[in-house]
C-alpha cells in the first residue's frame, strides 16, 4: 500500500510541475545519463555501479519509512558521495572536458556569449523601427575589419543598447542618414558612408540607397547588414552579396544569432527544417548524442537513468517540499436547483469535510474557505439519489493553486437527495388567538373571526404539502378594546403545530377581523391610592404608585354607570413613614361591586409603593481646628483657629448636626511637618470628620502653622 501511495504521490508531483520543474527534472536526467555513460566502460565502473545501487536502496528506504535518525545518516552519506564522485571519476571527467574544449574552442564561446548579450537589444530596436517606419542601416562586423568605413562616420564606442540605437536613427539627429557599425557588443561608429552595389537588385519593388548600400557592403566584406525601410517598415538583411527581404522578427533573430556564432558561412536558405537539421547534427557531433541504433541499444541504460532520476528527485522534494495530506472541515456546500417541476425534500448539510493532497508550502496558505463544494441535481428525476460532490477552489489565487491541490476524498462521499414533484393545495385560513388570557375581563370576543381572503394556495414538494394540517393567521388580543382588523402573515403547520418548511403560500398574508365588544356587567377602571397625614418634619412624599394600576369592576350595569373612571384604596397613613414604603391596602369598593383581574380572579387589595424622601438644605458653621501630631518640647500656634464650613445634605441630618456639634470636626495632623523653630508654613492637608449623608466644603482651605521651642 505504501508503494502504491508513493507511486500516486510521484504522479501527482509530476502533474503539477511547471516548465521550470520539468527543466530541473530534465537536467537531472541529463546528468544521470551522462554519468552512467561515462562510467559504463571505465575502470571505476564496478565501484560506481555498486555505489549507485547502494544510493538507490538508501533513498527507497528513507522514502518508504519514517526513520529520522537513519534519514539524517543517509543525507550525510549522500553528501560524502557527492564530494567523492569527482575524485573517483577524475580521469574520465578530464578526458571529457579536453574533448569538449578541442571541439568548441574559446572563440566560439566568446561569440556565443556576445550574441546572447547583444541580439535581444538589436532585435527589439529593429522591431520598434519596423513598427514606426524609421529608416535604419546597421552593419555587424565579421572577420573582415570595417575600420576604414567606421572612420567615415562619428566615433561612438559604446555598448549596444536599444535606447542608443533608437537615438542614433531618430530622424531629428544628424547621424540618422548614415550607417551604424557594430563590432562584437559595441557600437563603433554612426553616420558612416557605405559603398553602393553596381549590379541590379531584383525585388518586388524598386529599392533605395539604403538597400543598395547594404548589398554593396556585403559584397566587399563578410559583414551582415540589416536595413529597415523608411517607406514600408519592412526589414531586409544582406550577406555575401545576397539580399533577404521582408524578414520576420524570428527569422531575423535566427539569422543574426547564427552569423554571430559562426554557423552561417554562406548565404543561408531561411528554412526552419534546414536550421533544425543543422542544429541536430551539431548537437550530435559536439555532445556525442546517440544515434537511433545506439538509442535502441541503450534502452536499459535509459530505464536505469529514469529510475535514478525519479528516485533522486523524489528524495529531494521529500526533504525540501514534501507532499502532505490534510483534512479541512467546514467546507461550504452549495446544492444546485433541481429540474423544473421538482423540489428537494430533505435538508442538506451546510458544510462537509474534505481530504486534499498538496505540497507543504501550498498547505501553509490554505484554509477551509478556499474551497467550495457543489452538488448538481438538475439531471435527476423524482426519488432518492446518491449524488457525488464536486469540490473546487475559490478566491483570487484559485487559478494558481488548483493544479497544486488534489481533492482525494469528501466526507460524506455522496449526498443523499430526495426529490419530489411539486404540487398545490387550496386550504382554508384559521385564526389563532395567541393570548386570550390577556383580554381584559371587561371585554369579550363577540363573534367568529374571519379572514380576507378565506383560502390560501400552498405549493411545494408533495410530502411537505401533504404534511400540512392547517394554515394559520395569529392575532393578539392584549389591550384590545374594540374589534381587531389587522393584516397578519400566514404560516402552514402540521398536526403538532410545527411550521412546515420549504412550501410557498399564495397569498403570504391575510386581513383578520376579530369582533371584540365591551361586556355590560364589567368595566375597566384605574386605582387611586389615598393617603392621610404628612411625613415627619424634614421629609416629603416623592413618589406614589399602585400595583396593579387598573382592575375590572363587575356588577349591575346601573351601579357601574354611576362610578367614576377610578376606584380608591383605603387611606395610607404617612405620619410616621420615612424612606421606601410598600404595603398591601384594601380597595374601597362600593356595595355590590367586585374587582377582578384579566383572568377573572377577584382582587381585594393592591400594593401601594411610596417613597418618603428627606428634604435637603445647606448649613454654614464655624469649627475650631484641632491640632494633632505635636512633637514633645515645642509649642504650635495656628492662624486662624476656626474655619467656616458649608454643609449640604438632608434636613434631618443638618438639624442633628446643629444639636450635636461634635458630629463635624476639623483636624490638622502636623506629625509630618519638620520642626523648624520660628518658621511659619501654610498647612492645607486638613481632615474633615462628618456624617456620610452630608457633603462638607471649607470656605478657606488652609491655615498658617508656627512652631516654637518651649
Amino acid at each position: 500500500m505504501q508503494l502504491f501511495e508513493l507511486f500516486l504521490d510521484i504522479l501527482f508531483r509530476l502533474s503539477i510541475l511547471d516548465w521550470l520543474g520539468w527543466l530541473d527534472l530534465f537536467l537531472v536526467a541529463i546528468v544521470c545519463f551522462g554519468l552512467l555513460r561515462l562510467i559504463r566502460r571505465s575502470q571505476a565502473a564496478p565501484l560506481l555501479r555498486g555505489v549507485l545501487i547502494l544510493i538507490l536502496m538508501l533513498l527507497i528506504i528513507t522514502i518508504l519509512f519514517p526513520l529520522p535518525t537513519f534519514d539524517w545518516l543517509v543525507r550525510g552519506t549522500l553528501l560524502v558521495l557527492l564530494i567523492a564522485t569527482p575524485m573517483v571519476l577524475q580521469p574520465e571527467i578530464r578526458r571529457t572536458l579536453e574533448r569538449i574544449g578541442r571541439q568548441t574552442g574559446l572563440s566560439r564561446a566568446v561569440r556565443q556569449t556576445t550574441a546572447e548579450t547583444m541580439v535581444p537589444h538589436l532585435i527589439r530596436t529593429i522591431d520598434a523601427f519596423s513598427a514606426s517606419r524609421t529608416g535604419a542601416l546597421i552593419v555587424l562586423e565579421g572577420v573582415d575589419s570595417l575600420q576604414p568605413y567606421a572612420d567615415t562616420g562619428v566615433n561612438v564606442d559604446s555598448r549596444v543598447t536599444a535606447e542608443l540605437l533608437q537615438t542614433i536613427f531618430y530622424d531629428k539627429t544628424p547621424l540618422h542618414d548614415g550607417a551604424a557599425i557594430i563590432r562584437g557588443d559595441r557600437i563603433v561608429a554612426a553616420g558612416c558612408v557605405l559603398p553602393l552595389t553596381g549590379r541590379e537588385i531584383r525585388s518586388y519593388r524598386r529599392l533605395g540607397t539604403r538597400h543598395r548600400a547594404a548589398v554593396g557592403m556585403s559584397e566587399v566584406s563578410d559583414a551582415l547588414v540589416i536595413v529597415v525601410s523608411e517607406e514600408t517598415g519592412h526589414v531586409s538583411a544582406a550577406l555575401q552579396g545576397h539580399l533577404h527581404t521582408r524578414l520576420e522578427s524570428h527569422a531575423l533573430r535566427q539569422l543574426v544569432f547564427d552569423y554571430l556564432t559562426g554557423k552561417t558561412s554562406q548565404p543561408p536558405a531561411l528554412s526552419l527544417p534546414l536550421l533544425l537539421q543543422e542544429g541536430w547534427t551539431l548537437l550530435r557531433g559536439q555532445l556525442g548524442w546517440p544515434s537511433r541504433s545506439q538509442f535502441l541499444q541503450n534502452t536499459g541504460l535509459l530505464l536505469v537513468t529514469a529510475v535514478i532520476t525519479l528516485t533522486i528527485w523524489s528524495f529531494v522534494i521529500a526533504q525540501t517540499n514534501p507532499t502532505v495530506r490534510e483534512v479541512f472541515d467546514n467546507v461550504a456546500l452549495e446544492v444546485g436547483s433541481p429540474a423544473p417541476g421538482l423540489d428537494r425534500v430533505n435538508d442538506a448539510p451546510q458544510s462537509i469535510a474534505i481530504t486534499v493532497r498538496t505540497t507543504e508550502n501550498i498547505l501553509n496558505s490554505l484554509r477551509a474557505d478556499n474551497f467550495r463544494a457543489t452538488v448538481n441535481i438538475d439531471q435527476f428525476g423524482p426519488g432518492q439519489h446518491q449524488v457525488p460532490m464536486q469540490v473546487r477552489m475559490s478566491g483570487d489565487t484559485a487559478q494558481f493553486r488548483t493544479r497544486s491541490v488534489q481533492v482525494m476524498a469528501t466526507t460524506p462521499e455522496r449526498l443523499t437527495i430526495d426529490l419530489s414533484p411539486i404540487i398545490s393545495r387550496t386550504l382554508p385560513i384559521n385564526v389563532r388567538v395567541n393570548d386570550p388570557q390577556n383580554l381584559s375581563a371587561a371585554y369579550e370576543v363577540s363573534g367568529s373571526p374571519t379572514t380576507s381572503p378565506a383560502v390560501v394556495i400552498v405549493t411545494g414538494p408533495e410530502p411537505r404539502v401533504n404534511q400540512i394540517s392547517q394554515v394559520q393567521a395569529a392575532v393578539s388580543v392584549s389591550g384590545a378594546t374594540a374589534t381587531i382588523r389587522e393584516v397578519r402573515p400566514l404560516r402552514a403547520v402540521d398536526e403538532a403545530g410545527n411550521v412546515v418548511a420549504d412550501v410557498t403560500l399564495a397569498p403570504v398574508e391575510a386581513q383578520v377581523t376579530l369582533p371584540i365588544s365591551r361586556r355590560r356587567d364589567a368595566r375597566d377602571v384605574g386605582i387611586r391610592a389615598v393617603t392621610e397625614g404628612s411625613p415627619p418634619e424634614g421629609y416629603w412624599l416623592s413618589s406614589l404608585s399602585v400595583t396593579p394600576a387598573s382592575v375590572t369592576l363587575q356588577g349591575e350595569p346601573a351601579l357601574l354607570e354611576g362610578l367614576n373612571g377610578f376606584v380608591d384604596t383605603l387611606p395610607v397613613d404617612l405620619r410616621e413613614a420615612a424612606g421606601p414604603l410598600s404595603i398591601q391596602v384594601p380597595l374601597n369598593l362600593p356595595p355590590g361591586i367586585t374587582a377582578v383581574d384579566n383572568n377573572g380572579v377577584p382582587i381585594y387589595s393592591v400594593t401601594v409603593n411610596a417613597q418618603i424622601s428627606a428634604r435637603t438644605g445647606d448649613l454654614l458653621l464655624q469649627r475650631r481646628v484641632e491640632v494633632t501630631g505635636v512633637r514633645t518640647g515645642v509649642n504650635v500656634t495656628i492662624d486662624p483657629q476656626e474655619l467656616e464650613l458649608l454643609i449640604s445634605g438632608p434636613l434631618p441630618t443638618l438639624n442633628e448636626i446643629e444639636r450635636n456639634p461634635s458630629l463635624v470636626r476639623l483636624v490638622a495632623d502636623i506629625s509630618d511637618v519638620a520642626p523648624i523653630p520660628g518658621q511659619t508654613i501654610v498647612f492645607e492637608n486638613l481632615e474633615i470628620i462628618h456624617p456620610d449623608t452630608v457633603s462638607v466644603q471649607l470656605i478657606r482651605g488652609s491655615i498658617l502653622v508656627t512652631i516654637e521651642r518651649e
